[in-house]
């Protein structure tokens, strides 16, 4: 069985079933932990009845770590995530001894094909590890937002693992905003020496895994037989980080860097697709759930009208 984990707040919520929904396709025996940030996400999957997921709050992991629970009113949603992922990892070791390994994988991600790779890598090391991988003319960016991307971080129940994953719950609890200081951001930067502190480091060296706006700028994607292509690597997953949801009909694709239009017909359109798909299906459990930010003067980078209404 392979064992995931991913937190969602209320503005996260039809990416995280949209992440889900991709699971199930190409996973078929899996368990997802999914920690709530909100009272009302957990009421909602709870009406969902989903299967295969196990449905935590953010209290209770709080309840276990009162340091975790201590900075919550200095951090934003955003931040407080990011904040409470080392946490939340550890909380699951402890309470649930069967694990064996847990994959971490943030809620904007999307698999599209089996993750079976991902986890052969997984079960050669302690910790895996995915590259940000900026394009060459952005290498300096590693310098401000990390060399790897913690959107997806894999652990095995061992001792190497477990001193990452404490030291990583102490740094991101003493700082971890959505702030570039000088050798921190986020709780990215935190991550850059794992490889040369600690032992059985694999990090995963394949354009397929963890995909996304910055890394696929200089790279070829096509459909072949009903899967995608990186180049030549077969696409595993997806990560739209930056993408933000206005309306029902208005999008940005990706707030960060203009996107080569190959990659939003293949991949930008489907998922608005997907999302507008998920927001009929949020509405029949709770009507107007969530309705997007709804900012009359959003600046957009790559703004995108889709049809359809609510």
């Amino acid at each position: 069985m392979h064992n995931y984990c991913s937190a969602v707040s209320k503005d996260y919520i039809h990416r995280w079933l949209i992440l889900y929904n991709s699971l199930k396709k190409y996973d078929n025996d899996f368990r997802f932990f999914t920690v709530c940030h909100n009272n009302e996400v957990k009421t909602l999957l709870e009406l969902m009845a989903l299967e295969r997921v196990v449905l935590i709050t953010i209290e209770q992991i709080e309840q276990l770590d009162p340091e975790l629970a201590s900075v919550k009113a200095s951090r934003n949603n955003k931040e407080y995530s990011w904040t409470s992922k080392g946490s939340i990892l550890l909380y699951l070791f402890k309470n649930y001894r069967e694990l064996n390994h847990i994959l971490w994988l943030d809620s904007d991600i999307v698999f599209y094909s089996s993750p079976e790779p991902i986890f052969r890598q997984l079960r050669e090391c302690s910790v895996l590890l995915t590259k940000e991988g900026f394009i060459e003319k952005h290498m300096d960016l590693n310098n401000i937002y990390g060399i790897f991307n913690t959107g997806l971080m894999g652990f095995n129940r061992n001792a190497n693992a477990m001193k990452c994953l404490n030291t990583f719950r102490k740094k991101c609890i003493d700082w971890c905003y959505d702030t570039v200081e000088p050798g921190r951001w986020s709780d990215q930067m935190y991550v850059n020496y794992w490889p040369w502190l600690y032992n059985d480091i694999k990090v995963i060296d394949d354009f397929g895994i963890n995909a996304n706006a910055w890394n696929i700028q200089d790279k070829s994607i096509h459909s072949n037989g009903g899967d995608l292509y990186i180049n030549q690597n077969k696409l595993v997953f997806y990560h739209y980080s930056g993408f933000r949801f206005n309306n029902f009909n208005e999008f940005d694709l990706c707030c960060y860097i203009d996107l080569p239009q190959s990659v939003i017909k293949l991949l930008y359109v489907p998922y608005v697709n997907s999302y507008q798909n998920m927001i009929h299906t949020v509405n029949k459990y709770i009507n107007n759930f969530y309705n997007g930010m709804n900012y009359k003067e959003l600046k957009y980078m790559n703004y995108y009208k889709a049809g359809g209404s609510i």
